[in-house]
């Protein structure tokens, strides 16, 4: 199976793509536990609060950007989404499903003697991982793609190049 049976078999039009820690050291530490527990997770340092019941006082901080991705996170992504886990722009570590009903806040999880991970989090399957020592190499570049998340639909130019990848 290919990502793009994947989405329409789940009654989807789209996808996500999600760097982890694009440019953060820890995004190897970061992989392993995403994978161990099924989870993805985005955090920015402004967002201390559930993202929800801060979400007026929060945007004051952010940039337009950063408050479409947490409305993307938290509300829009549904169960059976799918979410393409990108290391840069040439590397894939994992296509996972979305399976949590809601998205969480849980400050323990980047906090100190804590867990260490995002503290927004989404549960998801795993339909596939890499090690983040051999990640898949994508067919070709996802240019352009630096925010943390963003959402994929048909007829661009990253579905043309992510849809095809073996499930």
């Amino acid at each position: 199976m290919i990502v793009e049976e994947l989405v329409h078999e789940n009654g989807r039009d789209h996808f996500y793509i999600m760097h982890l820690s694009y440019e953060g050291h820890e995004w190897k530490r970061l992989w392993d536990y995403a994978r161990e527990n099924g989870f993805i997770g985005l955090s920015h340092p402004f967002i201390t609060e559930d993202w929800n019941k801060d979400r007026d006082y929060s945007i004051k901080a952010l940039s337009s950007t950063w408050v479409k991705q947490f409305d993307m996170f938290c509300n829009e992504m549904k169960v059976g989404d799918i979410v393409l886990v990108l290391r840069g722009w040439q590397s894939l570590l994992g296509i996972a499903e979305v399976t949590g009903t809601q998205y969480s806040f849980d400050s323990c999880l980047s906090g100190d003697n804590c867990e260490p991970f995002f503290d927004h989090v989404r549960k998801v399957k795993w339909h596939k991982t890499y090690s983040h020592d051999s990640p898949l190499k994508l067919p070709e570049p996802v240019k352009g793609f630096v925010n943390s998340l963003s959402k994929v639909k048909p007829d661009t130019q990253r579905w043309s190049i992510l849809a095809n990848i073996t499930v």
